[in-house]
């Protein structure tokens, strides 16, 4: 998380344009099905890995660190935001998650400079007029709660006209902070269950989600190991 902070915010004392990735076995399943989504994913200054990434990664030998998480990473910046001054802009979920977000950002973060906000109900003009408002806002950090793949997609398509150097999208973070929803206790995460916690408090939207995703990541995993372990063995 520390290294991650310090990413952040090298990338604002740039000036220069990032956006900030968090990867996912869904992510990952769409990835393999989209190749729009793949390309702008690959594209991401810091990519961030959830815990089946870590878990995966670990099986595979690979130099994956740390699970961090999109809201992870968000709530850690915040403090750090309010206390050296960073602007933000908040982007997406329904109407009143994103006023409810606000309104509890500004008790638990007093002196945050909220540069502004809006809905991800979008319309054409709604659009044009965000886009206007954060170039002109000149925000540091901006986070989108579109969900997959439209917040990425989102970012790819103005990141260039914006300018903002950092831009990150959350999920259902908003809903998380906003505390219309809980978030995974610490435990959930050290046992790589925050899919289920999750799968529990949600089952209508995110059953067939991971019924489906789940399966065919753990099969790539243990197909890859499989595969290098029968390289290190042939002749």
């Amino acid at each position: 998380m520390e290294e991650a902070l310090a990413i952040l915010e090298e990338f604002i004392s740039t000036g220069v344009p990032h956006y900030v990735v968090a990867i996912n076995a869904a992510k990952l399943w769409r990835m393999e099905r989209d190749p729009r989504l793949e390309m702008v994913v690959r594209g991401a200054a810091l990519l961030i890995p959830e815990k089946a990434i870590v878990i995966g990664g670990s099986i595979l030998n690979l130099p994956i660190r740390h699970h961090l998480g999109g809201s992870m990473l968000l709530e850690a910046f915040l403090p750090v935001a309010e206390r050296k001054g960073y602007k933000t802009y908040f982007l997406g979920a329904r109407p009143a998650v994103s006023e409810r977000l606000i309104q509890k950002l500004r008790q638990d973060y007093p002196r945050l400079q909220i540069a502004g906000w809006h809905d991800g109900y979008l319309s054409d003009e709604d659009d044009r007029r965000v886009t206007d408002e954060i170039q002109r806002l000149r925000p540091d950090a901006l986070f989108i709660a579109m969900g997959t793949p439209r917040q990425e997609f989102w970012i790819a398509n103005h990141l260039q006209a914006l300018g903002t150097p950092i831009c990150m999208g959350v999920g259902g973070s908003f809903d998380v902070l906003s505390g219309l929803k809980r978030d995974a206790p610490g435990w959930v995460r050290a046992i790589a269950m925050e899919w289920l916690y999750r799968l529990v408090q949600d089952p209508k939207n995110l059953w067939k989600r991971y019924l489906t995703t789940m399966p065919w990541f753990l099969h790539k995993v243990f197909r890859a190991r499989l595969q290098e372990l029968f390289s290190k063995v042939s002749p």
